[in-house]
């Protein structure tokens, strides 16, 4: 019976040995997968930024304009009017 307690309680520490390494290979497998997923968003997030700051630039935006259909603004596209404070009231 001695020696039953002693094998049934060096069996427990090897499988719960096992249990636990098998557990932190689990952990590092998907600790690899997302760090993988970080950087991959993060080079997506790099890519919209440089669309966003390409449409930015003015070239982009006067070529947009062109094509729809807009001119550039003349003096004679603007009408200055003034108030005097009486009328503001």
């Amino acid at each position: 019976m001695k020696y039953m307690v002693i094998i049934f309680s060096m069996s427990l520490f090897v499988i719960l040995y096992v249990w636990q390494n098998i557990e932190v290979v689990q952990i590092k497998m998907r600790n690899r997968a997302l760090s993988r997923a970080a950087a991959e968003l993060a080079k997506d997030n790099d890519r919209r930024l440089y669309e966003i700051e390409r449409y930015r630039r003015m070239e982009a935006v006067e070529e947009h304009a062109r094509k729809n259909g807009y001119r550039a603004m003349l003096p004679g596209d603007v009408s200055v009017v003034v108030m005097d404070k009486a009328d503001a009231q």
